[in-house]
């Protein structure tokens, strides 16, 4: 199939609904810095622990990641487990700084996360800071978070990030249970807004570590929240998002074709609207082992390691990755539907809920052929 290129990635052409493809170089790194994490959330990919694993990344190989990754343009965004267990961090971030490595950073909201961390974190020139909140009270965010007081802990950061002028990207985990305080949550955050609140990011449950434990939604309710994250991102004072939910593409491209937009018009917001980016296509995640997957949700077979060979070589080369950005490989209902290179369904959750990563996504409730 004929390939056009645009300024970030080749574009696949003559699909009706078009994603790009990001062959060379991810927008995002994922490095999941340590495993180690005082919290015991319940929806826990990582199946995180208190103290840290020897095999972890040192110094040393972290430095030369941060080199891979700049030398690729891409944002390096440091996950867990919580960061602040690494006693390194602070040094870390400095390098990849030094470089000119944007970089951003997620950190639990335990103790270690006070006022002078997110000081630093100003000083040293991180782009946004992520914080969780799964609800909009202490007594439904705790128990979801396993440990009390972190929902005050969650604010205070925000108040900070507000004092400090740091943007925040706020992290809301939707599950069976969280899903009907999110209109609560979200009158919460436009409270927030006006600083720090950028950018409110919906992760759909993907059934994985401790959140198979965890009520999944249903493919309807699902399709109910889309509409109601179609309706409030209209006017919200932060952008409204939604992670493992690339069949949210599908349904505002119905939704603005229902309206009346043009289909040529609907297609050219293709690079707004993120189309094509999915597990292993614009993002990549290195665990804290060097270990490298798809997507932190996606515990596929592993793609290779950065200690023996630099993440941009297994990123554009691995074969499994190169098989995954192939939506034409697609298996199921997802594998006719008209949207399939705009979205391209939650390989994750495939994989998680079916064992096999190029089947459907069991939450996309009408695949559209």
């Amino acid at each position: 199939m004929k390939r056009e290129t645009t300024e970030t990635a080749p574009r696949l052409v003559g699909d009706p609904y078009p994603g790009y493809v990001y062959d060379e170089a991810p927008r995002n790194v994922y490095w999941e810095t340590t495993i180690a994490c005082d919290l015991a959330c319940r929806h826990c990919r990582a199946d995180a622990i208190q103290t840290r694993d020897p095999l972890e990344l040192s110094g040393e190989d972290a430095r030369a990641l941060m080199r891979d990754v700049k030398r690729m343009g891409s944002m390096l965004i440091l996950t867990g487990g919580d960061p602040m267990k690494r006693p390194d961090l602070f040094d870390l971030i400095a390098y990849g700084r030094s470089i000119g490595l944007p970089m951003s950073i997620t950190p639990s909201t335990t103790p270690t996360l006070t006022r002078e961390v997110v000081a630093r974190f100003k000083e040293l020139g991180m782009a946004a800071l992520g914080v969780s909140l799964d609800g909009p009270t202490a007594e439904i965010h705790d128990a979801f978070r396993g440990v009390p007081g972190t929902f005050d802990r969650s604010m205070a950061a925000l108040g900070w990030a507000r004092e400090l002028h740091i943007p925040v990207q706020v992290n809301t985990t939707v599950t069976g249970d969280t899903m009907r305080h999110l209109p609560a949550m979200f009158d919460l955050l436009v409270s927030q807004a006006t600083p720090p609140v950028r950018r409110w990011s919906l992760f759909l449950l993907v059934p994985v570590g401790r959140g198979t434990d965890l009520g999944l939604p249903s493919a309807g309710l699902i399709e109910e929240l889309f509409g109601w994250v179609y309706g409030v991102a209209a006017d919200a004072p932060f952008h409204v998002g939604t992670v493992e939910a690339p069949h949210y593409r599908r349904y505002w491209i119905q939704r603005k074709l229902a309206e009346g937009m043009p289909p040529a018009a609907v297609a050219a917001a293709g690079k707004r609207m993120g189309f094509g980016v999915r597990d292993g296509n614009g993002v990549i995640f290195v665990s804290h082992r060097g270990e490298v997957f798809p997507a932190g949700f996606l515990p596929y077979p592993s793609l290779g390691n950065v200690r023996e060979t630099p993440l941009s070589e297994l990123y554009a080369k691995a074969p499994a990755l190169v098989a995954l950005r192939d939506m034409d490989r697609l298996r199921g209902a997802c594998g006719h539907c008209t949207f399939r290179w705009a979205c391209g369904g939650s390989r994750a959750r495939a994989y998680a809920m079916t064992g096999d990563v190029m089947e459907t996504d069991p939450f996309c409730l009408v695949p559209a052929g």
